[in-house]
């Protein structure tokens, strides 16, 4: 049988090498740069930048991360694109039920053709590089805690983006 979870303030002898960042649970306040040069965001992609930048995640992001972010929000475009591709084909004379088991074979068939199980593939990777999923933050060793939690601790590493350009 197990035993207790351990305690985050008892001190250890073998403790972790590589320290956790902590990240503000209210996310990052500063200015959301624009999305470097070379990536136009259709409104898919714009509206998943403005998102991202208010996560938690984004005070623990660094200015070589603007590249994946701009291609991951690019990729919010590429699905809007796939999921508006029309193949549509007359069903009259079916029943209700023939006519829904034909309009989902239809829809998976569509995902296949356009590559859309890729590109969400490709998603979630870049998810997890930048700390959005669990794993990714495992991964990263960032820790999401209470803002009173976070202020003493350097959750931006020191970093800010107030030299850029934003939006």
């Amino acid at each position: 049988m197990p035993g207790p979870l351990p305690s985050d303030t008892k001190r250890r002898r073998n403790a972790p090498t590589i320290p956790t960042t902590s990240l503000p649970v209210s996310g990052f306040t500063g200015d959301i740069p624009n999305p470097p040069e070379g990536y136009d965001l259709g409104s898919s992609g714009a509206a998943w930048w403005l998102w991202a930048w208010r996560t938690p995640q984004a005070a623990g992001w660094s200015m070589g991360d603007l590249y994946v972010l701009a291609r991951r929000a690019s990729i919010e475009d590429d699905i809007r694109m796939v999921d508006a591709a029309d193949l549509t084909i007359d069903l009259d004379g079916l029943s209700s039920e023939s006519e829904e088991a034909l309009r989902s074979v239809i829809g998976r068939l569509k995902g296949l053709l356009t590559g859309r199980l890729s590109i969400i593939k490709e998603a979630r990777d870049l998810d997890d590089r930048l700390g959005l999923t669990p794993k990714g933050l495992a991964a990263l060793r960032w820790k999401i805690v209470d803002d009173a939690a976070s202020a003493g601790a350097s959750a931006t590493k020191g970093k800010t983006y107030g030299h850029l350009k934003t939006a």
